[in-house]
């Protein structure tokens, strides 16, 4: 495979593997998610959705107020324009947006979720404006954040992307998802070109040892 199939899969950005699929960017997409808000995109989120705009961010972020569950990923990325069948569904950001109803909410765009429903917004508040914050369900059992949370996570996207890790957990998965792979197959070399940059010392952890060629 060449660096062109890989691109297809993976796309780095700030130094964080973005997956696909990746949508073409838009900027008829753009000014209409823009008129439908009444507020422009904050500058550095529309240069990741021109440069990258992918569909998945597979990292974590700690919040303090989510204590004692502070590392959570808001790993599906909501994609600019229409879905695969021509509509404004579930995981478009006018699609999310439009579902949006909460009034409170109404100055938050939607940009990503987690696998439970966390949600992640972008704050388009004159005051706030490009701030990033999320809504963390509670989860009534031991050990678990009992009730919801909604809190501030970055001031901007840039510093969102930044402040990303790659846990322990994450990494033993996207390895264990990838090590029956063929060495030569695109996204194990992806997974690899990832841990190595973010985990540089993956390769002698129980879990991958073993496991390389």
């Amino acid at each position: 495979m060449d660096d062109d199939m890989d691109e297809e899969l993976v796309r780095w950005y700030r130094g964080r593997m973005v997956t696909g699929p990746f949508p073409a960017f838009d900027g008829a997409e753009a000014a209409a998610l823009e008129r439908e808000t009444g507020r422009p995109l904050p500058e550095p989120y529309l240069a990741f959705l021109q440069a990258s705009g992918g569909s998945g961010l597979d990292y974590t972020v700690h919040l303090p107020e989510c204590e004692p569950e502070p590392l959570h990923g808001f790993d599906a990325l909501h994609t600019l324009g229409r879905d695969a069948a021509g509509r404004y569904g579930p995981g478009t950001l006018l699609g999310e947006y439009r579902d949006n109803t909460r009034p409170e909410f109404r100055s938050l765009l939607p940009i990503a979720r987690s696998g439970g429903g966390d949600t992640l917004f972008l704050d388009l508040a004159p005051a706030t404006h490009g701030r990033l914050c999320a809504f963390v369900f509670g989860v009534p059992w031991p050990g678990r954040l009992r009730d919801g949370v909604f809190t501030e996570v970055a001031p901007d996207f840039d510093a969102y992307l930044d402040a990303l890790v790659l846990d322990p957990d994450t990494a033993e998965l996207s390895w264990t998802d990838a090590a029956d792979c063929d060495p030569a197959d695109p996204w194990r070399r992806a997974v690899e070109t990832r841990l190595d940059r973010e985990a540089p010392h993956w390769r002698t952890e129980p879990w991958a040892v073993g496991q390389q060629d």
